[in-house]
């Protein structure tokens, strides 16, 4: 029986903490991969002023960059530059695991609460947005913080908590825009509430604390608008080979309910997971109800997918990660369900699924290992040798290899002929090797080109490997 003592509860979720933090140690000094880095050199470098004022592509998270810049700048000297770029996604990944207990105690007792936050620290997906330096660590932060404050309103309403709301939903925007769809998902549950139960009142305050969410989230973009506009086509699918629904990441978005991003390590956490729906739909009626918490924090997915679809817009499975808090708290009441009808079978599933995230991040490789395949060109490059990187357009290894004035072939190697000729390297750099075209393949190896060692990586659902090149003397 888990304690109800608030000292023990305290030191519960603070020992489960820990355990998260041990878990995503070991990813911390992994190379930095193109999202990461592009991000820093395009946004976060010009400071605060060109981070909030620049939205011209989607990689800025805002409130998140913003972060990154500052703890960059405190702590760089310290822990290094990869850590200190990360720092904000760890904390905030941190925070999720309390923020998760938090939430899940509002409808269910201390178990499943408990078993909500362990599951936080340890499925891959939270791992792993927790040791990068992009935004969806915050996002899901805030999504369970919001979605809390909004069951504790349900309980007992407060003037300040629906203030605390407001800011909470408006800093999720705030870092990614994809995230207004929790609040989105509020307000359809609130006028749900209203149409159906007569409960005007609550929605009432609720609808004044989403418009000055949403007023709040129109203000910290105000200095990015132009930008925002200028890159609307961005947005639209409009070549046809985009990210969607009904594809990879439309699988991938799938499978993270289940917590993970491979399919045999989701299984385990997607069973929990319609475990627990069955369970919350037959679950009593209360004030708030465990279906009220399933559905605040689960109606924003069904609302983006239709929006992403009927938009002609274009989607990462990351994107859908607000959803997280959601599949956590189904997943720990199948656990707990479990555990309740049959011990043995409660402890056999929660071993499985620790076992499963556990083992997904043991053979997972890094992301993408820029910096292992710089060390390796640095390591073994002859006097005045030189480089070509065969990338997309930013010029993301000059954080590892900037003094050997690298060269690029932008696009997947779109010029790539013109620059093997005016270049002359010995050495070449690729990363992302399922986008270069088979003849770009035909051509470095006519030009006397072999591969010296591919890194693996998974970037791209297995499309970040770094493959290091060089020339074969005759």
């Amino acid at each position: 029986m888990i304690a109800r003592s608030p000292r023990l509860v305290f030191w519960m979720v603070a020992g489960i903490t820990v355990a998260g933090l041990l878990v995503r140690a070991p990813r911390l000094t992994e190379s930095l991969w193109y999202d990461e880095i592009a991000a820093w050199t395009s946004h976060a470098a010009g400071g605060p002023v060109a981070i909030m004022g620049s939205f011209a592509e989607p990689s800025n998270h805002i409130a998140h960059t913003l972060l990154c810049w500052c703890t960059v700048r405190a702590f760089e000297q310290s822990l290094g530059f990869e850590i200190a770029l990360r720092l904000p996604a760890l904390l905030f990944s941190l925070a999720a695991i309390a923020a998760m207990f938090g939430l899940a105690r509002e409808v269910t007792g201390p178990r499943p609460a408990a078993i909500a936050a362990g599951l936080m620290a340890v499925l891959p997906v939270a791992v792993l947005e927790a040791t990068e330096a992009r935004g969806y660590s915050m996002m899901i932060c805030f999504s369970a913080l919001a979605s809390w404050t909004l069951l504790a309103n349900v309980r007992d309403e407060r003037a300040w908590r629906w203030a605390l709301y407001a800011l909470l939903c408006a800093a999720g925007a705030w870092t990614h825009f994809v995230a207004a769809f929790v609040p989105i998902g509020h307000a359809v549950w609130l006028g749900w509430r209203a149409i159906r139960h007569h409960e005007i009142r609550r929605a009432v305050h609720g609808g004044v604390a989403l418009a000055l969410a949403a007023a709040t989230t129109i203000a910290l973009y105000a200095p990015a608008f132009a930008d925002l506009f200028d890159a609307r086509g961005m947005y639209v699918a409009g070549r046809g080979d985009e990210p969607s629904v009904f594809g990879p990441q439309g699988w991938h978005a799938l499978l993270q309910l289940g917590g993970s991003w491979y399919a045999w390590a989701a299984l385990p956490g997607l069973a929990l997971l319609v475990f627990g729906g069955v369970t919350t739909i037959r679950s009593a009626r209360g004030s708030p109800s465990l279906r009220d918490a399933a559905a605040i924090t689960l109606l924003g997915l069904p609302v983006f997918l239709l929006v992403v679809l009927v938009s002609g817009s274009w989607m990462y499975a990351r994107f859908a990660l607000f959803s997280l808090p959601g599949a956590v708290l189904l997943m720990a009441v199948g656990l707990d369900g479990l555990w309740t009808r049959h011990r043995v079978a409660g402890i056999a599933a929660a071993v499985i699924v620790v076992a499963a995230s556990l083992s997904d991040l043991a053979v997972r490789p890094p992301k993408q290992p820029l910096r292992d395949a710089a060390e390796l060109v640095r390591a073994r490059r002859g006097k005045d040798e030189t480089i070509l990187v065969i990338g997309i357009a930013h010029r993301v290894i000059d954080v590892y290899l900037a003094d050997l004035n690298p060269r690029y072939s932008v696009m997947h190697g779109a010029d790539l002929e013109a620059k093997l000729t005016i270049v002359d390297p010995e050495w070449i750099v690729l990363y992302y090797p399922d986008n270069v075209s088979d003849a770009n393949y035909t051509l470095l190896k006519s030009r006397g080109y072999v591969p010296l060692q591919r890194f693996r990586g998974w970037a791209d659902w297995s499309n970040g490997d770094v493959v290091v090149y060089k020339r074969k003397r005759q």
